[in-house]
């Protein structure tokens, strides 16, 4: 109930901003060692999740109809225009992460399209991450969250890749090799599918 108070002032004092022209942003939610909850319209640090649009209205997915299963582009194209997000750059670290394979789990124990390690689903609430939707949506968040926070892609993709607390640590991309690549592979995914790689969204 608290929750949904403080989300509720804070969206009237995102349109109030609006109204004054102040700049707006979504709204973005994390937990404290403690367990409280806070918001803000400006994350700015480590640990932020994306958890409404600045409107208040937060994103639910229809996914299927009459048990009909969708393709997995229909379904990035649906999440991302939910979540406001470009559904290239989603795809693009999907290729990455688990080239397009929805079962894929990783040595560390990352699971899904989005490879979410088992800490990072249960934050973002994800009871099913081998479930494409689900780990989907939750890999949206986490990105959107800190591309929110860092305000560069580059910086956003290496704490999706190494942890934020690697890119604090180093102020910056971590020297790792793995993870240097990481970020150059998904760029260069994301703009290839910015040229001309099909990403399919579906209709209203």
């Amino acid at each position: 109930m608290k929750s949904r108070l403080a989300i509720a002032a804070l969206c009237a004092a995102v349109w109030i901003a609006g109204l004054l022209g102040e700049a707006c942003a979504d709204i973005y939610v994390r937990t404290d060692k403690a367990g409280h909850k806070e918001f803000t319209n400006r994350p700015s640090g480590p640990g932020w999740i994306f958890y409404a649009r600045e409107d208040g209205f937060m994103p639910v997915i229809k996914f299927a109809e009459r048990g009909k299963a969708k393709p997995i582009d229909q379904i990035i194209g649906e999440i991302a225009r939910e979540f406001d997000i470009d559904p290239a750059l989603v795809k693009a670290i999907i290729a990455v992460e688990s080239n397009h394979k929805p079962d894929a789990v990783s040595r560390k124990g990352a699971k899904g399209l989005m490879q979410l390690m088992p800490a990072t689903a249960k934050k973002l609430k994800v009871e099913s991450p081998l479930d494409p939707r689900e780990n989907i949506i939750g890999g949206v968040k986490y990105i959107k969250g800190l591309m929110a926070a860092y305000g560069d892609l580059s910086l956003a993709l290496a704490a999706y890749n190494a942890g934020p607390g690697a890119v604090k640590k180093y102020a910056g991309i971590p020297p790792y090799r793995e993870t240097i690549n990481y970020v150059k592979r998904v760029l260069h995914h994301y703009h290839e599918y910015k040229k001309g790689g099909k990403v399919l969204v579906a209709d209203g």
